[in-house]
C-alpha cells in the first residue's frame, strides 16, 4: 500500500506541474500580446484538450492515492498480531483443567508452560499500551503484556467459596516501566491511554484458542486441533 500512495502522490505532482506549464504558456502568450511581441496564438480545440487530459491525468492518480490512503487505514485498524496459543486438556472429569499456554516471544521464539487452572473458565490478562490513532494509521502497532493466567467462575458466590487459581506469566509484574506509563501514560502526547486488559473463555472441554491482540485490545478465536501437529504432541509441549 505505500508503494500505491507514493505512486498517487508522484502522479498528482506532475499533474500539478503540468498544470503549471499550461498556465504558463497561456500567461506567456498574453503578456507577449500585451508587449507587442509576436507570438503563436493556441488553438482553443488543443488547449481544451490539454487541459482535460491534465484533468483526467491528475483525477486518475488522486483516485489511486485515495485507495492507497483507504486501505492504509483499513489495515491499520484491523491489525492484529498473533501471541499466544492457549491448549486445555482434561485428563479426569471434576478435575482442573491442564492449560497449556505457548507465548510468541519478540525475537520469533516462543515459550511454552503448563499451569492447572481451576474453574468454569480460564482467563488471559496483561497491560494495553494504546497509541494515538494516527500513529496508528502511521504503522506503530500497540504494545502489551501478558501478565496472569487465571480461573474464573460463572456464579460471583463461587468465586468466593471455591479454590481459584493464579498464575503469573511474568517475573515481575510489578515491572518500573509499565507502573510509570499506568501512572504518566496518558499524559504523554503520543499514547492514547494505558489499561489492563483480559480475555476469558470456558475450560469445561478441550479445546485450543489462539490469543491476539489488536487496536484496542486482545482478542481470542477458538482454532481446531489441526492447527497444531497433533493432540498427542501437546500433551509433551511443556515437559
Amino acid at each position: 500500500m505505500d508503494f500505491v500512495i507514493l505512486a498517487g502522490a508522484a502522479g498528482i505532482l506532475i499533474g500539478f506541474v503540468l498544470l503549471l506549464v499550461f498556465l504558463w504558456r497561456r500567461i506567456l502568450f498574453v503578456a507577449r500580446r500585451l508587449g507587442g511581441k509576436p507570438a503563436s496564438v493556441p488553438k482553443p480545440l488543443e488547449s481544451l484538450r490539454n487541459l482535460l487530459l491534465v484533468f483526467l491525468w491528475t483525477s486518475v492518480w488522486g483516485m489511486l492515492l485515495f485507495a492507497g490512503f483507504f486501505f492504509r487505514a483499513y489495515r491499520a485498524f484491523t491489525w492484529e498480531e498473533p501471541v499466544a496459543m492457549i491448549i486445555i486438556e482434561h485428563s479426569d472429569e471434576g478435575e482442573a483443567s491442564s492449560i497449556t499456554i505457548i507465548q510468541d516471544e519478540r525475537k520469533g521464539e516462543t515459550r511454552t508452560r503448563r499451569f492447572d487452572v481451576a474453574g468454569d473458565q480460564w482467563v488471559l490478562e496483561g497491560d494495553i499500551l494504546k497509541w494515538r490513532n494516527w500513529l496508528n494509521f502511521l504503522g506503530l502497532h500497540t504494545r502489551y503484556r501478558l501478565t496472569r493466567l487465571r480461573s474464573r467462575y460463572l456464579e460471583a458466590s463461587d468465586e468466593m467459596t471455591k479454590p481459584s487459581s493464579v498464575h503469573p506469566l511474568v517475573n515481575n509484574e510489578a515491572h518500573p516501566l509499565w507502573k510509570y506509563l499506568y501512572k504518566y501514560g496518558p499524559r504523554l502526547p503520543m499514547v492514547s491511554t494505558v489499561y489492563g486488559n483480559a480475555v476469558f473463555q470456558a475450560s469445561g472441554e478441550d479445546a485450543i484458542y489462539r490469543i491476539y491482540v489488536g487496536t484496542s485490545g486482545f482478542i481470542a478465536r477458538k482454532a481446531s486441533f489441526s492447527s497444531i501437529p497433533s493432540r498427542s504432541s501437546s500433551s509433551r509441549l511443556a515437559k
